[in-house]
């Protein structure tokens, strides 16, 4: 029997009272431990137990109760030590007093006791509550015992913290926090605590209580305060929490008045983590000086910006070096150039070859250097002034045209006076007239040019697939061999290739036309090339046409976007009735004659104004209105008008000049007036969006003006029997003029030896060459056009055209 052992309470409790306690979520166990010796003495107690209660919860976490052998090994296994603090424990307790364990190894208590344990109890440390009470275990039989309570929410905070701390001591264990993402602190090691009393104690921070995360950066000293420190809280915030930056760090002043406000500096660096107790997102944070590298950064700054003033005092003197040097080469060239100009015998402009720049385009010249901060010569300066004060200068005419022309010791006084015509106009008509000349016999010559021709009804009818395949290939043939196709259409070549491209195209479903009065307009306009000019009859407007789709479709026009889709249509409108009705005789002939035409349209640009005029009054021939004029809109109307009209007016050659001039000038490029030492050009990025409509204007015109003398880039064979048929041509104009008691135009007279071909190589030099590397300047793609028309001068240039 178990001895009394003190003064236990009075109460007595049945087992089925204790039973009560399976309620309780806290471990309960009620346990009798045996007698101690007459010494009274903790060190004297010879321990041995057994459990008489254990509720619910106490078997969960501890198992059930050992044997008495178990309880008995489970003592010995303990150090002498914990041996000892278990029996001053019970011993205590026995004397009649509750004894509460504030942080007790709860394994090294009740490891002895159980037989089984949580894996999650080893090294828990728990308050444990225990008192005497007396147990009635058999009916008249009561027992000393003393009951046990543990306190297991204060045991799960204690393992909380060390499965915390776990995670810390993992990356660092040097001034160590773990907060939230609230910024509530959740753990901190002792160093890292004690640093933050120090550095908290102006701030009446309770370390354990009132650290936050703020709370470090309020911490800081902050040239704008708590707004600043504000913000850089919030920037710290979102770079873990948000963007999730594997490592953030924030400087900090800290003002030390210990020693006299001094400047420290620290780093917080923080590192995002999940909080190992709920995973929910935690923020790890480590505090520490960084003054001596922040003093040396200031000193390294200073250091560097200290020398990159002085880099900036030696550049400056470089740069006041070099702009006297300058200033004083300027000087220099300047009294050079005077003295030049006094020695000069006269003003005016001296070249070599043939100039092409007009005084707009030396004017704009002359103001892009200056303005590129070039200084122009003062000879280029006087040459200019001179210029513009001549009261004959045509500003979009190359300068002194007629004098170069004339005075070109490379080509003949004939040749001279043929380019000054077709490029400036007859300086004779007046005298012819004031001389009486009788115009009689030339009055008519373009009063009936009609020539009717046997043409079908309908062109789709007669299309074979011989001419099916001549066709396919001028869809895409920069060197079309035009002559064979006229001779394969019977004609009809003009008819044949424009109805294939307007359906092509997709013209005559887009725009709605007429199939049938499409075909009546084609032959219409086609009889009306006279098959008799060895020139200008509808194989040159054939050859015309195919080369203006060449440029369209494979030379960057239409991807270019300068042309909308109405404007397409009238390309091939105005390639197609560019010299209809032509009477193989040029404008300065019927000037020159008082031709009617030339009276009707006021000597200006008769031929072509009559081209335009009479093909667009075909369309009010209800035979030939192939376009639903009611279904366009005003609008559209004027459009496809304005561009036909512009095109067709823009081949007569006394405007040549004037439009490439402009072109150049509106897209930026110095005149091409050379050939240059490449034979490619660079191409120019324009946005045709922005592009004024006057200015597409001048690129339309200069589509048809490349098509209109496009045999300069057909094959040499072709391009040399085009060249003879011109010459011809022109012959028989001086055979008229001849005829008429008219002085023969220049390379106009067969009985003289050569004729027009005499003037290719100037013709190639001063219209040809330029004009055509001005468009590919613009549009890259139509490079192979320029490459045959530098094929074509090389042989005119070797005297290799007999092919």
């Amino acid at each position: 029997m178990p001895a009394a052992v003190g003064t236990l309470t009075d109460r007595v409790w049945t087992l089925q009272e204790l039973s009560i306690l399976h309620e309780l979520h806290n471990p309960v166990a009620v346990v009798v431990y045996g007698l101690f010796d007459s010494s009274q003495s903790s060190s004297s107690l010879q321990e041995s137990a057994h459990v008489i209660f254990q509720n619910t919860s106490s078997v969960q976490q501890f198992g059930v109760p050992r044997s008495s052998a178990d309880h008995s090994n489970a003592l010995h296994s303990l150090s002498n030590e914990e041996r000892q603090f278990r029996r001053n424990w019970i011993f205590q307790i026995a004397q009649g007093k509750a004894v509460q364990q504030p942080r007790v190894d709860i394994y090294k208590l009740f490891g002895p006791l159980f037989s089984g344990k949580a894996d999650d109890v080893l090294g828990c440390k728990a308050r444990i509550e225990s008192k005497p009470i007396k147990v009635q275990t058999l009916p008249g039989k009561a027992e000393s015992a003393i009951m046990h309570v543990v306190d297991m929410e204060a045991s799960n905070a204690d393992k909380h913290i060390s499965k915390r701390f776990a995670a810390m001591v993992q990356h660092t264990p040097l001034h160590t926090f773990l907060f939230n993402k609230h910024g509530k602190l959740l753990v901190a090691n002792d160093a890292a605590m004690e640093a933050c009393l120090h550095s908290t104690a102006g701030l009446k921070v309770s370390p354990g209580q009132d650290v936050t995360l703020k709370a470090l950066f309020d911490m800081g000293s902050y040239p704008g305060g708590e707004e600043e420190a504000h913000t850089a809280y919030e920037d710290a915030v979102q770079a873990i929490f948000h963007l999730q930056l594997e490592r953030y760090c924030h400087t900090q002043a800290h003002h030390n008045p210990e020693k006299g406000g001094a400047m420290r500096w620290e780093c917080i660096e923080m590192w995002p983590m999940q909080d190992p107790v709920d995973l929910s997102p935690a923020v790890l944070v480590k505090r520490y000086n960084v003054t001596h590298q922040k003093e040396l950064e200031l000193q390294l700054s200073g250091q560097q910006e200290a020398l990159q003033k002085q880099n900036q005092a030696l550049e400056q003197d470089s740069a006041d070096l070099h702009q006297d040097r300058v200033r004083l080469e300027l000087e220099a060239q300047a009294l050079a150039q005077r003295l030049d100009a006094v020695m000069h015998d006269k003003f005016g402009p001296q070249s070599s070859g043939f100039d092409a720049d007009t005084p707009i385009d030396k004017t704009l010249n002359f103001l892009h250097a200056f303005i590129a901060g070039e200084r122009p010569l003062v000879q280029t300066a006087m040459d200019l002034y001179h210029i513009l004060s001549e009261s004959d200068t045509h500003l979009r005419n190359p300068v002194a045209l007629e004098t170069q022309l004339l005075a070109d010791e490379g080509m003949d006084d004939e040749v001279g006076e043929s380019m000054l015509q077709l490029l400036q106009g007859s300086n004779r008509v007046t005298r012819e007239l004031a001389r009486g000349v009788s115009v009689s016999k030339t009055a008519g010559v373009i009063t009936s040019l009609s020539h009717q021709s046997s043409l079908s009804a309908f062109i789709p009818a007669n299309i074979t697939p011989a001419i099916e395949r001549w066709l396919k290939d001028a869809e895409s043939n920069w060197q079309f061999d035009i002559f064979g196709f006229a001779e394969a259409c019977s004609g009809a070549s003009l008819s044949m290739l424009g109805f294939h491209l307007y359906r092509q195209a997709g013209m005559i479903r887009d725009f709605k036309l007429d199939e049938q009065k499409l075909c009546n307009w084609l032959h219409r306009i086609e009889s009306g090339y006279n098959v008799n000019n060895p020139y200008h009859n509808s194989t040159h407007a054939t050859s015309v046409l195919q080369m203006t789709h060449m440029l369209l479709c494979h030379g960057g026009i239409l991807k270019s976007k300068v042309l909308s889709r109405a404007q397409y249509m009238s390309s091939y409108w105005s390639a197609i009735t560019h010299d209809y009705e032509h009477g193989g005789l040029n404008n300065d002939f019927l000037i020159k004659t008082a031709n009617p035409l030339a009276i009707l349209y006021n000597d200006q640009s008769p031929l072509e104004n009559h081209h335009c005029a009479a093909a667009a009054r075909l369309l009010f021939d209800p035979s030939c209105q192939y376009i639903q004029f009611a279904a366009l809109t005003s609008e559209a109307i004027k459009q496809v008008r304005d561009c036909c009209i512009n095109q067709v007016l823009g081949t007569d050659m006394k405007k040549h000049f004037d439009i490439t001039s402009r072109f150049q000038a509106a897209f930026r490029r110095p005149p091409a007036n050379s050939l240059g030492s490449t034979n490619r050009c660079e191409s120019l990025q324009v946005d045709w969006d922005k592009i004024k409509p006057e200015d597409k204007t001048l690129a339309h015109q200069m589509v048809v003006k490349c098509a209109d003398i496009g045999h300069l880039a057909a094959d040499p064979k072709t391009h040399k029997r085009w060249a003879l048929l011109l010459e011809e041509e022109f012959f028989r104009q001086g055979d008229k003029e001849k005829g008429a008691g008219l002085a023969v135009s220049p390379l106009m007279d067969r009985t003289m030896q050569g004729g027009m071909t005499r003037s290719q190589l100037g013709f190639f030099n001063i219209v040809g060459v330029p004009l055509f590397k001005t468009m590919v300047e613009l549009f890259e793609e139509a490079q192979p056009m320029l490459d045959g028309v530098l094929t074509n001068f090389r042989h005119w240039e070797a005297g290799t055209t007999d092919v």
